[in-house]
Parts: structure tokens; C-alpha cells; sequence
């Protein structure tokens, strides 16, 4: 039970110290495991040592946080134990003092001393070796277990402990350059909130976060953070979203108003009226894409790993055919200190973590260093109209009843089926009965057609809502009464909504909607950047979206009337024709085109099953993050391609030198790491300046 049972072997005021035998698990996440305890409030911050069984909390010595953490240990999500690969080894700056003291003084140990000294330091690097070797076979840990091993068969120990320390050297600084780019990431992991002040049954208490329901009213005051998304029910607050937006952009809130989870209220107080809670909300969907991001590798990442694993081997033989040649173990030992494998393998991850770190800073979520590496490629950007290219707030124009109906009736019957479709349309039609003081009457059995209409029940009658191919076509309801009213309208570039009750059309109302100012600029700017084709689909009538985009410059083709699953055969078509396809959206209706192309984009106003379908999110509201992200995407792309070209430069002249027996096998190893290195660091920096 103790073995499995987290201990704590040591406590100061703000620091616990915890021994837990299942932090050895090949499954454990470290990242993830550091990301969930530093969510907790008041944790400052956490550190995993998995060799050492050991992790280290700092917190703010209160109890009560104290407590929190003893709570939370016991509850430990299995997530943290979900790693499709073992983690590698996390060395500390002591292991590198500790490898770098012994390495220095071995030429002054007593030559009894240096070979125990020298084989416990290459240990590590030959049981690593081995069983890579056993495992997979000729990959590049086993250079390492041949050049220490080498070394210490020749009673080399001076090399043998130089090249250890140098591995340990090695793997701190990829270790702490990939920590760094993960930083923003692993906060975007922590948990929202600890407890949360619920109304539930008309007594206030507190609760966890995971314990809040749906239709909760939860008590927010200044300071504090929303820890659900709903509607705000009373009182009025300064609401912070820059913890998802990335901007510091206060903006007031009233009862009536949608807020999300992980925005702060600065000033005032709110009861919210929760709508989605714990793992349904936006903050936790953003955990949900940050545990991808950290354990999934990229396209880049894979195929340099295996374009390392295939060099490996052509080292191995270039350094066996040089002793079988010249019989001299040194210059052999030399040339198997520098390989290919470090400067082709060890900058994928770094330039990916560093440009999904530069893209979040500007406020663009890429899910996988998958999609950055699709958006870098993509020649075709197909836009949904409506909330994309559109700001998506519609506005009520005019109401065109037919003769037996009020206008305001009209409206009030629209209004009260849509009440419960969070579609633009909807909300449009919802706003403008409030704002003629139009009461809603009660409604039932509610029934959705995605991306065409809404209907309900009311009064015995069933009444729908939507475009003219839903109320006409899929209904069978003659709209021919409205008929010349409706080309006009669409004519001047309205939408229209179709409203019938039974097999009778009621009336029509018109929706007005605006292309966002940013939207040309950003088509020309993609187009700058490659982009050589843009699509725009829609379900709206055709009239009306020629006549709305004939406004906008640099669309090649509008393709309108369309369902979701005709939205995904045009990308699917487009994609049989050759094209690299992107496509960019904000609707449920935009899911299945979403999974059908290269790469999805969501708009920061995407509905929850949008955002999960999409690769990339945009988490500020507008465009421009597209042109943002296909900056950094395609700089990712040419930083690779120079660490390659450098490396493979620098370390076929290293091994030119070595086979001529110019390098020692310490200073070959010195060399090669420090060229290695060089060539991280200028890569972590140039991905940075891409920002």
C-alpha cells in the first residue's frame, strides 16, 4: 500500500516534498502531472523527478492550500498516466554540476580510481544503449553506448567521463529549451478554479469544480474567476477574458450577457446561470488541446526522428570501416562521437514547441505541431460566410407577414422557437422581440436541423423556422405568397428566414449582415503567402451571398445553398484535385468540413464540437490571426531546413577532420555537442523573432 500511496519526506512552511513509487510508471505524463498540481490555487509551483520517485510542491504556507494538495494527491487524474511514449529522463542542473566535476578532475584521480569513476558515469548511456539496441535496433542512443563503451574497453577513462558528462550536458539543455517553449502551454493545462460558490435550492455553499451542475447559479465577485460558461442572471461587473483572448480587454456585463469560463471579474458582482460546466467548458477544452500538444508528436518531429535512426547506422559503419582500415581506435572512436542524428533530430521539437508558443502569444491555439505543419502548406482556404468572412451579428431588418398575421406576432411565434438556438440567426431574432418588449410564449419538443431551421411545438401546432430549402422543400410548405418579396430583398443582399406553422407560411423576415473590415486584407495578405485559391461556401440563397461578397476582393469562387455534408464534399473534391486545403469556420454546421480538409481553423466564437474538430483555434475575435499563424508556420519551416543544411554541413566537415585524425574522441564529442547546440539556440531564437 505504501508503495503506491504518495509520502510526504519532507515539509517546511511552503514546500512539501512527496515520494511516490508510481511516478516510475513508462505511462507517466511529467508535464502534464507539473501543469495539473500547478492549477491548484495557491500552488506556485511543482516539479517531477520520476527516477527519484519524487516530486517537490512550493505553495503559499496557508492550510487551508495545504490541505487542498493532500486532497488532490488522493485524486491524481489518470491522464497523468496516459503517455503513449516512456518520458524521457528530466536531469537537473545538480546532475550536470556532478557529471561536469567528475569529468574535470579525472585526469588527477589516482588511476585505481578512474575506471569505478568512469563506468558509473557511462552506466546510464550504455544500459540506455543496450536496450535501444535490443529494442529497435541500430537507432542513435546506441553511438553513445559504442563511443563511451569504446572508450572504457581502451581504458580511455578521460573520454569515456568527458563523453558521459557531455550526454548529461546534452540532454539538460534540450530538456530545459523544450521546458521553455512549453510554458505558456502548461499553463493553458492548470485547472480553471478550486472551490466555487454555487446557489443550488435557494442556500449559497461551496463546492468543487467539478461537482457544479448545469443551471447552477454561481456567486462571482471582483477578483474571481469564472469558473463556468453561462448567462449572467443579476448584477453588472468588469469581466478580463485576456486568459483566453490574450488581450487585456475589460468590457461590462449585465444580466442577460454570455461570459466563459477562465475570465476574471476585476470589478462588481455576478450571479451566473451556468449553461456548460467542468469538462464542457472552454477552459477545459483548452486542457483537453494542450495534453495533445505536449505528448503528440508533429509530421517534422517524426520524420526527423527518422531520418536520424537511419543515419545511425552509416555512423556506425563509417567509424567500424575506419579501424578495420587503419586499426587506430582513436581516430574510429572520433568519428563516432560526431553523427548526423543531433542536428537533424533535436531542432524538430524545439522550432514546433517554440512556434505553437509564439502562436499562442498571439492568440492562435494550434492544437498539434501537426496542423502548423498543414497550415504552412495549405494553397486552397475555403471560408464559411456567415460568423467567418461576416461578423456573424445580424441584425432584424424587415417583417413581411402574410395577410392573416401581425408583424409582431410574426416575430414573437420566431423568437420563441429560436430562444434555444445559440445560431446568429437566432439571436438576432431573439434580440429584436426584446427590443419591441414582444413577450415569448412557451414552446416545446424543440427540434434542430443543423444549418437550416429550428421547430416546436407550440400550442398543438408545430412551428418552424429557417431557410427557404427547409420550410419549402423539406417541409413542403408553399412559400409562393411571398414569393416576388422575397427576390427583391435577396436582391438588395438580405437574408431571409421563413416562418410556418402547420403546412401554412406565416411570413418572412429579413437579417442584415456586414463583412468584416479585416477580411480583404487578410485574403490579399495569405495571398502574398501563397495561397493561391479562395473558396467561400454557405447555405445561404445564392442571391444573397453573390450580392454580400461582391463587395470583397481576392474570392475566387462562392458556392452557395449548401448542407454541412455538401460543405465536406467540396473540400473533399478540392482535395482529389490536388489543392492542400484549409478550411475556416465558427458552426457545428462547419464540423464535418473541418475533418474533411488538410487542416480546420476555428473563429474564437465557435460552438464546442467546432472546436474540437478544428486543429487550430482562434482565440481573439477576427482574422488576422490567420495571417499570424501562416507567418510562423511557414518561418518554422525555413528554420528546419537551415539546421539541417548547417548541421549537415558542420558535422560532415567534423568528420572529414576526424577521419583524418585532426580530433581527439573528447574533443570531436566536445565539438559536435557545441556546434549541436549553437545550431538549437539559433534555431529557439529564430523561431522566437518569428513572433
Amino acid at each position: 500500500m505504501a508503495a503506491s500511496t504518495p509520502q510526504v519526506v519532507h515539509e517546511t512552511p511552503n514546500r512539501l516534498r512527496f515520494r511516490w513509487r508510481r511516478l516510475l510508471s513508462p505511462d507517466l505524463a511529467p508535464d502534464y502531472l507539473e501543469a495539473w498540481f500547478e492549477g491548484l490555487p495557491g500552488v506556485t509551483s511543482a516539479r517531477v523527478n520520476p527516477r527519484a520517485c519524487s516530486m517537490v510542491l512550493e505553495y503559499n504556507g496557508i492550510k487551508r492550500v495545504r490541505d487542498q494538495i493532500f486532497k488532490a494527491m488522493r485524486a491524481v487524474p489518470e491522464n497523468a498516466f496516459c503517455r503513449a511514449e516512456p518520458a524521457p529522463p528530466r536531469r537537473r542542473l545538480m546532475d550536470v554540476a556532478v557529471h561536469g566535476g567528475l569529468a574535470g578532475a579525472m585526469p588527477f584521480l589516482p588511476p585505481q580510481a578512474q575506471l569505478p569513476v568512469a563506468a558509473a558515469m557511462g552506466a546510464p548511456a550504455i544500459l540506455q544503449g543496450a536496450e535501444t539496441l535490443f529494442r529497435e535496433g541500430l537507432k542513435v542512443r546506441v553511438l553513445d553506448m559504442a563511443t563511451v563503451g569504446f572508450s572504457l574497453l581502451r581504458g580511455d577513462y578521460v573520454a569515456a567521463s568527458s563523453i558521459s558528462a557531455m550526454i548529461v550536458v546534452g540532454e539538460y539543455l534540450r530538456q530545459a529549451t523544450e521546458d521553455r517553449s512549453n510554458g505558456l502551454l502548461k499553463s493553458l493545462m492548470a485547472a480553471p478554479v478550486g472551490a466555487v460558490w454555487v446557489e443550488r435550492d435557494g442556500e449559497e455553499r461551496a463546492m468543487e469544480y467539478d461537482e457544479v451542475r448545469p443551471g447552477d447559479l454561481v456567486h462571482v465577485g471582483a477578483g474571481e474567476l469564472i469558473s463556468v460558461d453561462g448567462e449572467v442572471f443579476d448584477g453588472e461587473a468588469m469581466v478580463d477574458r485576456s486568459s483566453i483572448t490574450g488581450e487585456f480587454d475589460p468590457r461590462h456585463v449585465e444580466p442577460g450577457e454570455q461570459v466563459t469560463s477562465g475570465s476574471c471579474v476585476t470589478e462588481g458582482r455576478l450571479r451566473v446561470l451556468a449553461r456548460r460546466t467542468g469538462q464542457d467548458t472552454v477552459m477545459a477544452r483548452i486542457a483537453g488541446f494542450m495534453e495533445s500538444v505536449l505528448n503528440e508528436k508533429s509530421e517534422p518531429e517524426r520524420k526527423s526522428d527518422r531520418l536520424a535512426d537511419m543515419l545511425a547506422p552509416i555512423t556506425l559503419a563509417m567509424g567500424g570501416a575506419l579501424y578495420a582500415a587503419t586499426g587506430d581506435a582513436a581516430r574510429a572512436l572520433s568519428v563516432l562521437a560526431v553523427d548526423y542524428a543531433c542536428a537533424v533530430k533535436l531542432p524538430a521539437p524545439v522550432v514546433v514547441k517554440a512556434s505553437m508558443y509564439a502562436a499562442a502569444k498571439q492568440g492562435v491555439l494550434v492544437k498539434s505541431g501537426s496542423g502548423l505543419d498543414a497550415f504552412a502548406e495549405v494553397d486552397t482556404l475555403v471560408f464559411d460566410k456567415t460568423g467567418t468572412l461576416t461578423t456573424g451579428t445580424l441584425t432584424v431588418g424587415e417583417v413581411f407577414p402574410c395577410p392573416d398575421m401581425e408583424s409582431d406576432e410574426l416575430l414573437r411565434l420566431a423568437a420563441s422557437v429560436e430562444d434555444r438556438y445559440g445560431h446568429p440567426v437566432g439571436r438576432a431574432i431573439v434580440r429584436e422581440a426584446s427590443r419591441r418588449g414582444l413577450r415569448q410564449v412557451p414552446v416545446r419538443e424543440v427540434d434542430f436541423s443543423v444549418a437550416h431551421g429550428v421547430s416546436a411545438l407550440l400550442g398543438g401546432e408545430r412551428v418552424r423556422v429557417g431557410s427557404h430549402h427547409y420550410i419549402a422543400e423539406d417541409c413542403g410548405v408553399d412559400c409562393s405568397a411571398l414569393a416576388e418579396t422575397a427576390q427583391s430583398l435577396r436582391a438588395g443582399g438580405t437574408s431571409l428566414v421563413y416562418v410556418s406553422s402547420g403546412e401554412r407560411l406565416l411570413g418572412v423576415i429579413s437579417l442584415r449582415e456586414t463583412v468584416r473590415e479585416e477580411a480583404e486584407g487578410v485574403i490579399g495578405a495569405l495571398r502574398e503567402r501563397g495561397v493561391k485559391r479562395v473558396v467561400v461556401l454557405t447555405g445561404d440563397h445564392p442571391e444573397t451571398a453573390a450580392h454580400l461578397l461582391g463587395r470583397l476582393q481576392g474570392v475566387d469562387e462562392v458556392r452557395a445553398g449548401l448542407m454541412p455534408e455538401d460543405k465536406a464534399g467540396v473540400v473533399h473534391d478540392l482535395k482529389r484535385g490536388g489543392s492542400r486545403v484549409a478550411v475556416v469556420g465558427d458552426g457545428i454546421n462547419d464540423a464535418p468540413a473541418f475533418v474533411a480538409a488538410d487542416v480546420g481553423v476555428c473563429m474564437s466564437t465557435g460552438t464546442g464540437l467546432a472546436r474540437e474538430s478544428a486543429q487550430i483555434v482562434l482565440m481573439r475575435d477576427g482574422l488576422e490571426g490567420l495571417v499570424q499563424v501562416r507567418r510562423i508556420a511557414q518561418r518554422a519551416g525555413q528554420v528546419l531546413g537551415n539546421c539541417f543544411r548547417t548541421g549537415v554541413t558542420v558535422n560532415t566537415g567534423l568528420l572529414l577532420a576526424a577521419g583524418a585524425g585532426m580530433l581527439t574522441p573528447t574533443s570531436a564529442a566536445a565539438i559536435h555537442n557545441l556546434t549541436t547546440f549553437t545550431i538549437l539556440g539559433g534555431a529557439a531564437l529564430a523561431t522566437k523573432d518569428a513572433a
